[in-house]
Formats: C-alpha cells, sequence, structure tokens
C-alpha cells in the first residue's frame, strides 16, 4: 500500500517550514548589521524596536523577492535602511504637528558636560531631521555610505541602480546636505567647502 498523499495542512506547515528556515539563513549572518545600520540612524530604543520589527517584517512578507536578488544581505540592509528613514520622517511629521515643550526630556546639567551633550543632541536631531527632508534614493544612498560604510557597487546593487547613479544619489545629498546643515558648521570650515 502506497504512502497517502499529504494534506493540504502537512503541504502548508513544510513550505513555512522551509520559508523560515531560509529567513533565518539569511537574517543571521547579518543580524549585527542590521542592528548596527538602524540604531545608527534612529539611535532611540523605542524607534530602533518599532524599525527593527518593521524591517524583519518587510523581509519576511518579501522572502521570495529577497532570495531571488542578486545580493540579498544587500537587499535586507536596504530593507533596514528604509524602516529606520520611515521612522525618522514618521517622528519629523508628528513633530511638526505637534506643539508641545518636550516636557519629557531630562532638564540639562548645568555644568559644561551638559551643555555639550544637549548641543550634540540637538545637532543629531539637526542632522537627521536634514536626512529625513532627502529625496528617497538619496537619504539611503547617504544612509547605507555613512551609517553602514557600504561600499558604491554595494549601493547600487542595493538601490537596483548603476554604480555612476549611486554615487551620483550620494554627490547630491551631501551637497543638499551642506547647504541644509550649513548653519552647524563653523565658518572656517564653510570657507573650505566653497
Amino acid at each position: 500500500m502506497g504512502i497517502p498523499p499529504a494534506s493540504n495542512q502537512e503541504r502548508t506547515n513544510r513550505s513555512v517550514s522551509q520559508d523560515l528556515s531560509s529567513f533565518e539563513d539569511l537574517i543571521d549572518p547579518i543580524s549585527k548589521k542590521m542592528i548596527d545600520s538602524i540604531w545608527r540612524v534612529v539611535r532611540n530604543k523605542h524607534d530602533f524596536e518599532d524599525a527593527f520589527q518593521e524591517a524583519l517584517g518587510t523581509v519576511w512578507k518579501r522572502l521570495a523577492k529577497v532570495r531571488q536578488h542578486p545580493h540579498p544581505p544587500a537587499c535586507i540592509l536596504r530593507i533596514c535602511v528604509n524602516a529606520a528613514y520611515d521612522i525618522l520622517r514618521k517622528n519629523r511629521r508628528r513633530r511638526e504637528k505637534e506643539v508641545s515643550l518636550e516636557s519629557s526630556d531630562p532638564i540639562p546639567d548645568s555644568g559644561r558636560d551638559g551643555a555639550q551633550r544637549l548641543q550634540a543632541r540637538e545637532r543629531e536631531e539637526q542632522i537627521l531631521a536634514a536626512i529625513s527632508r532627502l529625496p528617497r534614493a538619496q537619504a539611503e544612498a547617504v544612509l547605507m555610505r555613512f551609517t553602514q560604510e557600504a561600499s558604491y557597487r554595494d549601493i547600487a546593487v542595493a538601490l537596483e541602480c548603476s554604480e555612476a547613479v549611486a554615487r551620483q544619489h550620494i554627490c547630491r545629498a551631501r551637497e543638499k546636505l551642506t547647504v541644509a546643515l550649513s548653519s552647524l558648521m563653523p565658518q572656517s570650515d564653510q570657507q573650505t567647502l566653497s
């Protein structure tokens, strides 16, 4: 007597099990890079958790497409940057709508260290806000280049464009960021860039 045919439920369970194994095989080797790339963008525990979960969910939903990508790790890291970038944009839109004094922030130390930390935090927020205003491809390229230290080739693969276009995205993003953040640079640095 032959083996009875597998039920639909058994086939589904087997397929999910194979997908889960494939998912883990893709994520495990680069999980540290995923964490680092998201953290470098959002720099906030709650935003990090949201972005990381969003990235994992996106990879799971698009697992077949990610596996077929010419460089799956680059594709996954791009998904991470997108998730972090989306959180930045969502936060910027929320802040623009809010009219609050952010009373939840701790009062800065009256000493020099407290003032320096506050200035550094404000500078970081201005940089992230400027990046969130860039066109998506430019923001992704610049974030991959400067937070993940990705090569132009890896950026091109992740963005599914040529290396020349990836370089152009970064160049244009740098130009826009230089203008947007000129108030943060000391006068001597501004003259050097001119």
